[in-house]
């Protein structure tokens, strides 16, 4: 998750699945996010990585994700499930990590570590990412064709990532082991709120798409 950007269960192709209508379904102030999850079984080992960082240090969790959109506008819940059939089909994205140097944490120009860029790991820039990217932001904020050609990756880091733990103290990014590679073949709309370190363990799904085209193979 990042700015400028519950659990998920790790059902591998289920298509645009939005929860049980609710009183927070309902509100279009919620802050929503668009990911693309680890499959099973990295998932398991980027969920235990995250797990054994978070208990040492006292830190709350989410789903693993790499964010595609961290801010995805305005709307409701059936809105942003609506917007994500963009993403349906498109093919699935290889997520390639550096055996050294990975992992590492956004730095703004004043210095200061935000708490969501706090311990990354960097995936290789792909055609297949920066495609995903391109058509969530036309999706979702409705930009031009012109203006996705552009990157829009949030800052301070400016670049795909995926966060292995929220607000942590600096040394522990040294601690952590770059995660495995993986094909991502699903993206979600989250809804993170509120988009805060303290909001958190509320994080949840709302809905997921499989990137995979029926009847292809990964």
């Amino acid at each position: 998750f990042s700015l400028n950007a519950g659990s998920a269960t790790s059902s591998r192709h289920r298509r645009l699945e939005p929860p049980a209508p609710s009183a927070q379904g309902m509100d279009s102030n919620q802050h929503f996010s668009v990911w693309l999850l680890v499959p099973e079984p990295q998932r398991a080992t980027v969920v235990a990585a995250m797990k054994a960082a978070a208990d040492t240090h006292g830190l709350a969790t989410s789903e693993p994700h790499i964010t595609l959109l961290g801010d995805a506008g305005a709307g409701t819940e059936a809105e942003m499930t609506a917007k994500l059939a963009a993403l349906a089909g498109i093919g699935a994205v290889p997520c390639i990590f550096a055996k050294s140097g990975a992992v590492t944490a956004g730095i703004g120009a004043d210095g200061t570590v935000p708490w969501n860029q706090s311990a990354v790991a960097v995936p290789a820039p792909t055609p297949e990412l920066s495609r995903a990217h391109r058509t969530a932001r036309q999706a979702f904020r409705g930009e031009s064709v012109e203006a996705v050609t552009l990157e829009g990756w949030a800052p301070p880091i400016r670049q795909p990532h995926l966060s292995l733990a929220y607000g942590n103290p600096p040394e522990l990014v040294a601690t952590l082991d770059t995660p495995p590679d993986y094909v991502a073949d699903t993206a979600a709309v989250f809804s993170c709120t509120p988009p805060t370190l303290a909001g958190v363990p509320n994080w949840r799904e709302v809905a997921r798409t499989s990137l995979v085209a029926k009847g292809t193979s990964l």
